[in-house]
């Protein structure tokens, strides 16, 4: 009890991609909603930031039943933006509004143009003393042109496009990696469990 789950939402332009009909964006808000749920019942301090260009809103940390109806209303009117996130700024807001060690949260998307020249290098800031989760939301239409062997030469250029899409998450997350970052990494629907199985095997073997 009494640990503390800091999410932090992207709202830039990695995260109006659609899958499945619905932005990335969305997809993340589901999962932070069940991840608060889950700790603030399990007597956990869960909190939110979101992020663009800028720090746009925080909740701060709190056990209290009512903090999972705060961070909805805190992501209800929000709709992401077509501009690129600063993790600068939003790790520099993390370290003013959550100042204890926290399973560190952060939905985003493995694109590796930004993890690359964006997050790797100011991850330190909040690396060194926070367990650190990327969530992100595969999208399995690209996942199964990859697999599928193709018949036209359209389904040739698909397929290509789709193993590279594939091959620069797979960089991006070993990038993360070596700085000791965990990687959940699922398709829509199974995002928020994954990550409460991560938050409860972190709890339990007292990483947290």
């Amino acid at each position: 009890r009494n640990q503390n789950v800091a999410l932090m939402v992207d709202t830039g332009r990695v995260m109006a991609a659609k899958v499945q009909g619905v932005s990335r964006f969305e997809h993340a808000i589901d999962a932070a909603l069940m991840l608060t749920h889950v700790a603030t019942r399990l007597g956990d301090r869960a909190g939110l930031m979101t992020f663009g260009e800028k720090v746009r809103t925080v909740v701060p940390l709190s056990s209290q039943r009512q903090q999972t109806q705060r961070v909805t209303e805190a992501l209800y009117a929000l709709e992401p933006e077509l501009v690129e996130s600063d993790f600068r700024a939003a790790f520099t807001g993390a370290v003013h509004h959550f100042r204890r060690r926290a399973m560190l949260v952060i939905f985003t998307d493995l694109n590796l143009t930004s993890v690359t020249e964006s997050m790797l290098p100011v991850l330190p800031m909040v690396a060194r003393r926070n367990v650190v989760v990327i969530a992100a939301i595969q999208d399995p239409d690209v996942v199964s042109w990859a697999a599928t062997p193709p018949k036209t030469a359209q389904e040739v250029y698909r397929q290509a496009a789709a193993l590279g899409a594939l091959e620069e998450r797979r960089v991006a997350a070993q990038r993360l990696k070596k700085y000791g970052v965990k990687i959940v990494d699922a398709p829509p629907g199974r995002l928020a469990h994954l990550l409460a199985d991560e938050y409860l095997e972190l709890k339990a073997s007292g990483a947290l």
